[in-house]
């Protein structure tokens, strides 16, 4: 039986706008939203929500926040403190306080673990503070990342604006055990403000940022103590008509970038793989597009992007093997779109390849989807009997409604061969979806493969009659200029020097003003007229009275010995009897005279 995707729903009593997997519980999923600073009685609220069954939602934690400041924008969860789950979110003061100079953007939140006196986790506030350089009204912390979680290292993580007239990347190190506020790093000023980023390290203590705008991906390299960049690494081309925009951009190696990209007027989707410069390039050196792929035409927008590494690595500098991608892409039209991408690694060359579709969700939710969230997958290091999942949390605002999709997993075969033995040790074992993908169709290339074909056919045979050659069948003579017709030559061998018919029929009909017969020497290659007499020649008829057999044997007897040709036409055996060929009735009258 085919694996099957199941859902799980909740719907909240506020609308939702950010939402985030626990990276060290891939069943403890939380959600933020609210009304924000209005008086529309719509609450501002962080929930914590449990995702271990596969089919229901359980609610587990919810704080409400202040109704005079906004509601939640952006959110992650990031590590540990002591047994506590620290979330980092965005969250702009009152407008009071923003006319004042002062918007604490940034929230600290910790989720307390439950105990037998406390069923219910307390959420409760650590820190607020403002890390962008700039205080303005209608501006907001659009985006939040925070680099992926090693054992024993340090994450940093970045926020951006959104509807600032002054763009701003503000960095800062993720506060460890023990520290609640985050320690800012610096800001960087952009001329146009960041669609999408993400981060990813490179070394200990050594990060990659990028992002996007509407139309190009910039990249910065992040040390213990210094920022380099940014630094354009691509520009969609301006010759590229219509010129599609960024809307998503995610790391999957720190060689290859995936960004989804909206083309303009509705007109689609399309995923893109970028190979970034290696650093020995330079400064100034260009991603290249690795691999492509263009969406269903019924995803008119993407709204929004998740990536999954299944095969994720061990510490920052273990080195990216062969691994599955998952990604989802959330729709304006309220679908999500499943997609696979493989990494392979041979050596020091990396690939990424297979950019597949797996299945499409429609209508997940009644209205836009306002986020989405793939769980954290670590790799069980002993086989399991019971199937994996690969939770993917979508959120609506309009309906208030949160969905999670289980994918199953399946593990890949263990090397058994006594080469694969030899080449080292066990690896880590492998996990891809359960799911089957669907690779390019032949479909289009055998039908592409056919209309060639059968256009070379209608090209030849219209050269054919168009040259007299043969029997028309496509009319091409009656719609190609006279000046295209073949000119017959005058025939060669024991016909040399003689007239065509038409000079034969006409001299006749000149001299005796009567109705001629005709007969064709097939061996001489001359045709014979002569007033017609029935006792000598027999009967004969008209042209039009003669059977079609009959006809297609003249013309056949009269083109074989050049007297007559495609392009004549029938008009000049008007008036002209015509006796039966033998052979072609059964009536033979004597052939070859």
């Amino acid at each position: 039986m085919a694996p099957t995707i199941q859902t799980a729903t909740l719907n909240t009593s506020y609308p939702l706008y950010a939402c985030d997997f626990d990276p060290q519980d891939a069943n403890r999923l939380v959600v933020g939203g609210g009304g924000g600073a209005t008086k529309s009685g719509v609450p501002n609220k962080i929930s914590v929500l449990d995702a271990s069954h596969l089919e229901t939602l359980q609610l587990v934690s919810e704080v409400d926040l202040s109704r005079d400041e906004d509601s939640v924008t952006s959110l992650a969860v990031g590590p540990r403190r002591r047994n506590s789950i620290v979330l980092f979110t965005g969250i702009n003061s009152s407008p009071a306080e923003i006319e004042k100079g002062k918007n604490e953007h940034f929230r600290v939140f910790a989720v307390d673990p439950s105990t037998k006196a406390k069923a219910t986790p307390k959420i409760t506030e650590l820190s607020r503070t403002g890390l962008f350089s700039h205080t303005e009204l209608d501006a907001y912390q659009r985006v939040l990342r925070i680099s992926p979680a090693f054992p024993d290292k340090a994450q940093i993580g970045a926020v951006a604006t959104g509807l600032a007239k002054k763009a701003e990347i503000a960095v800062f190190d993720v506060p460890s055990t023990g520290v609640a506020a985050p320690k800012p790093r610096g800001t960087l000023e952009l001329p146009k403000e960041a669609v999408d980023l993400d981060i990813i390290p490179t070394a200990d203590s050594e990060y990659q940022l990028v992002y996007c705008d509407n139309y190009e991906i910039h990249r910065i390299t992040i040390g213990k103590k210094s920022i380099d960049g940014p630094h354009c690494a691509f520009t969609v081309p301006h010759d590229e008509i219509p010129r599609p925009s960024f809307r998503a951009l995610r790391y999957l190696t720190p060689t290859f970038v995936l960004a989804a990209a909206n083309v303009p007027q509705g007109g689609g989707v399309v995923l893109q793989g970028f190979r970034l410069p290696k650093a020995e390039d330079g400064k100034d050196a260009k991603a290249r597009l690795a691999i492509s792929k263009k969406l269903p035409k019924t995803v008119a927008r993407a709204t929004g992007m998740a990536v999954r590494n299944l095969s994720p690595p061990s510490a920052p500098t273990t080195k990216y093997g062969d691994a599955q991608f998952v990604i989802a892409v959330a729709g304006s039209d309220s679908s999500i779109s499943l997609y696979k991408l493989d990494h392979e690694a041979v050596g020091n060359i990396e690939l990424i390849a297979n950019l597949n579709p797996i299945t499409a969700l429609p209508s997940v939710h009644p209205g836009p989807i306002s986020g989405l969230a793939f769980s954290h997958f670590i790799p069980p290091k002993t086989p399991t009997m019971r199937v994996l999942h690969l939770k993917l949390a979508s959120i609506g605002s309009i309906g208030n409604s949160c969905v999670v999709h289980a994918l199953p997993l399946q593990r890949l075969p263990e090397r058994t061969s006594a080469a694969a033995r030899r080449a080292g040790p066990p690896r880590q074992p492998r996990y891809v979806l359960a799911l089957k993908s669907h690779g390019p169709s032949p479909r289009g290339l055998f039908t592409a493969l056919a209309l060639v074909i059968l256009l070379m056919a209608i090209i030849g045979q219209g050269l054919i009659e168009v040259q007299g050659l043969g029997p028309s069948i496509i009319g091409a003579r009656r719609v190609v200029p006279n000046s295209w017709l073949a000119k017959h030559a005058t025939p060669s061998g024991a016909a040399a020097g003689k007239h065509f018919l038409t000079d034969y029929l006409v001299g006749t009909k000149l001299a005796n003003d009567k109705v001629v017969v005709l007969d064709v020497d097939d061996d001489a290659q001359e045709v014979r007229v002569d007033t017609h007499d029935e006792q000598l020649h027999g009967p004969a008829v008209e042209w039009n009275a003669l059977p079609a057999e009959q006809q297609d044997a003249w013309k056949e007897k009269l083109k074989r010995a050049g007297h007559w040709g495609e392009q004549m036409g029938e008009a000049v055996f008007k008036g002209v009897l015509f006796g039966e060929i033998a052979g072609a009735v059964g009536n033979a009258v004597r052939q070859g005279l």
